[in-house]
Formats: C-alpha cells, structure tokens, sequence
C-alpha cells in the first residue's frame, strides 16, 4: 500500500516541524511543565492562526476541512517535540465526538470558538478499576424533568483543569454490553457539585481525577441520542488509539535519532561507539521498531481515513507500538549510558512520554484479544 504524502500533506510536514522546532525548545517544554497551567496559550493561538485546531473542522464551521490522515502528520511532529499542550483532548477526544454526533447548534457553538483557539476540551471516560468497556461503567446519569444528575467519579481526564467543555460518559440506563444505555453530557468548567484532583503522573500532560456529585446537565446538552452514546464513544476511541500510536511513532523516531547522533560523537577505545557490532545491532533493532510500529500505524488510520473497518488495524497498531515504543525507550537509555539519566538531556522527556503513551487507552496486552477473534474468524 502507498503511504505517500501528498504535495499538501509534505508542506503541512514541513510547517509543522518548522513551528515546533522554533516555538518549543526545551528549555520552554521545562518552564510549561512546571507550570500551573500546564500549556502555553501564547503557543496555543499560534497553533489556532496555523489551522491546526480547526484541521479536520469542516471549512462552514471554521476549520480547514481536513482529514483524520492530515491530523496524523500535526501528531507525529508533536511527538518528536514532546511538548505538552492540550491538542490531543480538544482536537482528537473534543472535537471528533462533535463530529460524528453532535447537532447542528453544538456544532456551530463548539467547533468555530475550537478552531479560533477560544475553547478547550475534554472527554472523561476512564473510570477507577474498569477497561472502558460500557457495561462496567459505574458513573450514572439519573433523569430529572429538567435534564440529568450526574454522579461517580473518572480518572485520568487530560486538561480537566482548563477545559472549557468535558463530555462525560455516563450510564443513563440500563447497559448492555453492546453500549446500549450509556450517553454523552457536557459539562461546563466549574460546575457545580464538580471536584478536581490533580494525578502525578509521568508524562508532561496534566491529567486529573473528576469527581461529580449530583452534577445538573440540561436535556440538551447531550452529544448524540440518550442511551445511544457508546456508538460514538466506541468510534472515537478507535480513532484515539490510532492517533495516538502516531504520536508515539514521533516519540521513538526522536529517540532514535538522539541515540545515532550521541553513538556517533562518543568515543570509547578510540573510536566511536557507534562502530562497534554490538550497538550496530542494537540500533538496527531499534529501528525495526520504529518502522514496524510507522506502517502499521499509519495503515490504520489510512483505513479511518477512508472510512474503512479497522479494528483489527487498530489493534494490531497498538499492541506493536505499545511494546516497541518500550523497547526502543530502553534501547536509548541503555546506549546513551549515564548521561541517559541526566534530567537536563533531551532523552528523558521522551523516556517518561513513552511511558505514559503505552499506558494510555490500554497497554499492548489489552489490545492483544480484539486481534485473536478476528485471525479465527
């Protein structure tokens, strides 16, 4: 299959790396992740002037009209950046679900402040103790003459403290493995009855425990149809899992090309260490994982694209880029020796990055049984 880029898709490339090199240089990645908020909204209206929050926005809507494969391109570069910033939840987990569900007067409230870079957003699935599957959702929506009140708590919810909209995924009914039962709610930052609680976690992106005590949601403000949301929720986390392996394809081949570069520069014995057979070798296998997880990524969201089944491509994506990106983490730490530790070299924000990807939406082994039914069949 082509993987080639289009003559758009090469300068959107280009642009991006251009941007991200000159806008985010380490010491500012540092400065951002020790700070409050956790993101630059400098940074973010520039990335808003660039298109890059209305990418796959429809242009009646404000946006550029892009597709899932030209987001694909944006993540990769941020990747080899590793720089924090709320992209991934209000582009991808935000803007994805309006999309595929929302009406027409969500769309024109939400998608053009999103694309202008006046709103952020959020979406708040995973739960204490559970594997995103619906029936094993225990935050409930009950039903008031007025709307729904919400109750139960969600971790891991990116950006929770800065998010303008969290759609919160929610038992409305009663739910049946195939979805049935579970809904959408928006709900604004601050509302009440709301309690954040910020996670440590590894990685430089802010993620937060929400906790939702008997929180209103008015009737309206439900993405899709009541009871019916797992069918947009399943699609998006799909999507998710794909973008994301993109994102760590970023992650090692940056960490791959720290290793070369320093295996080249380091002299031991009176020659490089990069001449040796043995760093070679690994090197060699480093790159094996780096590609293996590029093409089966990016034949996943090729399918996505194109509107095509890929949840075997899904599947297979993550469970390969989730051990390699271990793999190559691993490799890099062990041929950069000592220095491969110093909290001042490059190396570290994408050891900890790596991480954090392979955990998120599942490790490699969760992932393993969605392929094993499909090889049977």
């Amino acid at each position: 299959m082509d993987f080639s880029l289009t003559a758009e898709q090469e300068l959107l490339k280009k642009e991006a790396r251009h941007f991200l090199d000159a806008e985010f240089p380490k010491k500012l990645v540092k400065e951002i992740e020790a700070s409050e908020s956790g993101y630059s909204p400098e940074l973010w209206r520039k990335m808003a002037d660039l298109g890059w929050l209305g990418l796959v926005i429809p242009e009646q809507y404000g946006g550029v009209g892009g597709s899932l494969m030209d987001l694909a391109i944006i993540l990769e570069e941020i990747g080899k950046t590793a720089c924090p910033m709320p992209f991934f939840s209000t582009v991808v987990m935000g803007v994805l679900p309006v999309l595929e569900g929302g009406s027409e007067d969500q769309k024109k409230s939400m998608l053009p402040s999103v694309a202008q870079g006046n709103m952020l957003l959020t979406m708040a699935a995973t739960e204490h103790e559970t594997d995103l599957e619906p029936e094993h959702m225990t935050t409930r929506a009950r039903r008031k003459r007025d709307g729904f009140s919400v109750t139960g708590s969600k971790v891991f919810v990116p950006y929770a403290h800065v998010a303008d909209l969290m759609f919160v995924v929610a038992r409305t009914g009663s739910v049946r493995r195939e979805g049935k039962g579970i809904s959408i709610l928006i709900v604004p930052k601050g509302a009440e009855g709301t309690r954040l609680t910020h996670l440590a976690v590894i990685g430089g992106e802010r993620q937060f425990e929400v906790d939702f005590e008997r929180v209103h949601v008015a009737t309206r403000d439900v993405i899709g149809f009541v009871d019916c949301g797992w069918k947009i929720v399943g699609s998006i986390l799909q999507k998710a899992v794909a973008l994301q392996c993109v994102q760590a394809v970023g992650v090692m081949q940056q960490e791959l090309s720290l290793t070369a570069e320093y295996t080249s520069k380091r002299v031991q014995f009176g020659r490089p260490i990069g001449s040796f057979q043995a760093v070679q070798h690994r090197l060699a296998d480093m790159l094996t994982d780096v590609e293996g997880a590029r093409w089966t990524t990016y034949l996943a969201v090729d399918r996505l694209t194109k509107g095509a089944p890929a949840a075997r491509e899904v599947a297979v994506a993550k469970a390969w880029t989730g051990d390699a990106c271990q793999r190559v983490a691993y490799g890099a730490q062990h041929l950069h020796g000592g220095i491969g530790m110093d909290m001042e070299y490059d190396l570290q924000y994408y050891f900890r990055w790596a991480r954090s990807l392979e955990l998120n939406l599942g490790p490699a082994w969760t992932h393993l049984p969605l392929i094993e039914p499909v090889i049977r069949g």
